[in-house]
């Protein structure tokens, strides 16, 4: 009997259609899983990188004085000090306290006669022992000095009393002008000393007080025990000189 041909089955052509629809199901799943997957991945970026990681960044506030002389009246001397405060973090800051002290400076110079060598051996002998050094050639600063000028801002937030808002946000700058006297015959320089306390904007505010330094610098302390690490309170000290001659 010549040999016949086999019938397909009737059942042979649509399961292998059913595989083939089942791979590709699966292929555009996974791809479509993917494509759901780095969507949601950039979106947690987007809400970490504008809100989450600012947040859980410190507060961080920079200080910068310009100086000019901007006049004279016989010995007296006009400084205008630009303060500029920046939040140079990445949190919105609440400033508390700004603090503004100048203080005179003497210097003393030698004198014909004086024993340098006596001078250099002291100084040779104070520097083990020391954490700084400040020795020029023939002349010395006198230490401490005096206070010519203090001044006090306590911002909304740090006083129940009546006050005003300084609040900054990443990057934003303010500044303020104040204008020193200084006599040039009393005084051979004087130092700007600025110190700023503040606190991230979403932490509680801490009330502060005014308080004087045995040396007469001015400062806020909190009003009440603020202990570390828990106390959100932050400050920021700056100094700078400017000679009267």
């Amino acid at each position: 009997m010549a040999p016949t041909d086999r019938q397909p089955d009737r059942h042979e052509g649509p399961s292998r259609k059913r595989r083939g629809l089942g791979l590709e199901g699966a292929s555009t799943l996974v791809q479509t899983l993917a494509i759901l997957g780095a969507g949601a991945w950039g979106v947690y970026t987007f809400v970490y990188e504008a809100r989450i990681k600012p947040g859980l960044a410190p507060p961080s506030v920079s200080v910068k004085t310009d100086l000019a002389r901007v006049g004279e009246r016989g010995d007296r001397v006009a400084i205008r000090s630009t303060v500029t405060r920046t939040n140079v973090g990445q949190a919105g800051v609440r400033v508390l306290g700004l603090t503004y002290t100048v203080v005179g400076i003497r210097t003393r110079f030698s004198e014909p006669g004086d024993d340098t060598a006596a001078r250099e051996a002291a100084f040779r002998a104070s520097l083990s022992g020391t954490a700084s050094v400040d020795a020029a050639r023939d002349y010395m600063r006198e230490s401490g000095g005096t206070p010519i000028l203090r001044q006090g801002l306590l911002f909304s937030g740090a006083t129940p009393l009546p006050s005003e808002l300084s609040d900054l946000n990443p990057g934003e700058s303010v500044s303020r002008d104040v204008i020193v006297y200084a006599d040039r015959k009393t005084f051979d320089a004087v130092r700007f000393e600025v110190r700023l306390a503040y606190a991230k904007e979403d932490d509680p505010p801490v009330r502060l007080r005014f308080e004087a330094g045995a040396d007469g610098v001015l400062a806020t302390v909190p009003a009440e025990p603020c202990p570390a690490p828990k106390c959100p309170l932050r400050t920021t000290d700056f100094a700078t000189e400017f000679s009267l001659w």
